[in-house]
């Protein structure tokens, strides 16, 4: 009896925290139709060892389109056109073609170009965190046992995306910062368009 108290009595205690962060999360999402930034990315191992830090930038249009585009150290441009993903290593002369759905699952791609998912507990069980430097900390947690990470951590400030962070299943980490942020911004259609070079080899993972 006392154990049923004390869990119903945390689930009570949570539950404004769970209701305030789906409320400011799908309004961020509902009012979402584009994003233009520019990002650093850092990996960190399961012992937070730097892996690898990258730098870009990114478009996304929504429904289902982004163009992530990584300059340095290496060249790497990921392009999602609404029904497949396109993944060109320059420097391997290789591109990856894969279906849309197989290729995001639930991931942040998913979470921030998929307009079908502005219910985000549909997918997510979603806390907040503490503030950090005026940004609204909110983690995910998919409630899918096929996803390939453990949480996202999503920042936001003034409702202007700030940052992501990802864990993985094998305790990885992905940081994500951006800057430069542009939202609702009308963006040209050929940014989603791709279209292979010659002579590189094409590899369709279906």
């Amino acid at each position: 009896m006392i154990k049923f108290l004390t869990k119903s009595c945390f689930i009570i205690y949570l539950l404004p925290n769970i209701l305030y962060a789906n409320e400011v999360l799908n309004n961020f999402l509902s009012n979402l139709s584009s994003v233009q930034a520019q990002f650093t990315q850092e990996q960190y191992d399961e012992e937070n060892n730097l892996l690898e830090k990258t730098m870009g930038n990114v478009h996304i249009q929504r429904p289902n389109r982004f163009r992530w585009y990584y300059q340095k150290p290496y060249e790497q441009l990921i392009i999602a056109d609404g029904e497949k993903v396109w993944i060109y290593d320059t420097d391997l002369e290789q591109i990856t073609v894969k279906k849309l759905n197989r290729a995001l699952g639930r991931t942040p791609a998913f979470l921030l170009s998929n307009q079908h998912n502005n219910q985000i507990d549909q997918d997510f069980l979603v806390t907040q965190l503490a503030t950090n430097n005026n940004i609204q900390l909110f983690q995910l947690i998919p409630k899918g046992e096929q996803a390939q990470f453990d949480s996202i951590e999503i920042g936001l400030n003034l409702g202007i995306l700030q940052s992501l962070k990802l864990i993985d299943n094998l305790g990885q980490k992905t940081f994500i910062a951006f800057k430069n942020v542009k939202q609702n911004i009308q963006l040209k259609a050929e940014l989603f368009i791709f279209t292979p070079p010659a002579g590189v080899d094409i590899i369709v993972d279906e």
